[in-house]
């Protein structure tokens, strides 16, 4: 028989901080080599359909009223990148398909995301 008469320290002691209460000076964790993931990306062979993007901005001008615009910081392949005028361009050539530009645009729904077409797309090179 079990005992679960003795107290257990409540589930969020287990929990790390979250950053905004890491004391100041304190070390913060960061990317060791921020240039891996372009070498790996290398690796990887796109064959681009040149007559059909499989992802799209719906709408330019609604990103003028995105405050945070996290696509341009959240995709790995920097597929998107800041326009002079506050908009978001997007090249859609080197996108891995990972799909975080869908997800990170939910407040806007602005994003037209489908596969791209048999035979097109990024080719993994480890898997």
């Amino acid at each position: 028989m079990l005992d679960f008469s003795h107290e257990h320290p409540p589930f969020h002691r287990y929990l790390r901080p979250p950053m905004s209460v890491v004391a100041e000076g304190a070390p913060r964790s960061r990317i060791l080599d921020p240039a891996a993931i372009e070498r790996k990306l290398a690796l990887n062979t796109y064959n681009v359909d040149p007559t059909r993007a499989h992802i799209r901005i719906i709408d330019h001008d609604v990103c003028l009223q995105c405050e945070r615009q996290q696509c341009i910081n959240c995709c790995p392949a920097n597929c998107y990148v800041p326009a002079d005028d506050g908009r978001v361009v997007f090249s859609y050539e080197g996108c891995v398909e990972c799909g975080t530009c869908r997800i990170v645009c939910h407040v806007y729904d602005n994003i037209e995301w489908t596969y791209p077409r048999g035979g097109f797309g990024i080719q993994y090179q480890h898997g």
